[in-house]
């Protein structure tokens, strides 16, 4: 049951970004979250407040497309979970570019009175298609294989 519900978490991320449910999106994060797309996006963000003012900075995209795969959940109390996701997202610009990521979500999911919610989300690129940032290595030397 509780394998389901971070999945489905999961999941409805993908959902809330490429729907621009930013206020649902950001619900499904703890109040207290920490996520970090890379330093090409620059600093983590930390709060909620903060993430969901984030998806509505900026011009943002006109359509998103994001695809999860291979969810691996690994319990580390029955309360605290993390998790790997791998992701492939498209990306539509105002300027007819469609920039493209493959890589790996790597999130912790905490159990909350309100249910599951992500505490923590990292983004990890094993490629890129269009896109000029810099990026968190998929696999980083120094941890192995992480």
């Amino acid at each position: 049951m509780d394998k389901d519900e971070i999945v489905d978490l999961v999941h409805r991320y993908s959902h809330c970004a490429d729907r621009r449910l930013y206020d649902e999106l950001a619900d499904l994060f703890t109040e207290d979250c920490v996520v970090d797309y890379g330093p090409g996006f620059g600093p983590a963000v930390r709060g909620r407040q903060a993430l969901r003012a984030m998806f509505g900075a900026g011009p943002g995209f006109l359509a998103t497309s994001h695809h999860n795969a291979n969810v691996l959940i690994t319990f580390e109390t029955d309360d605290r979970a993390s998790v790997r996701t791998s992701v492939y997202a498209w990306h539509q610009t105002t300027e007819g570019v469609t920039p493209q990521v493959w890589g790996c979500y790597h999130d912790v999911a905490m159990r909350t009175p309100d249910g599951w919610r992500l505490a923590a989300r990292q983004l990890r690129i094993a490629g890129n298609e269009n896109w000029d940032a810099d990026w968190l290595p998929l696999i980083d030397p120094s941890e192995g294989n992480a």
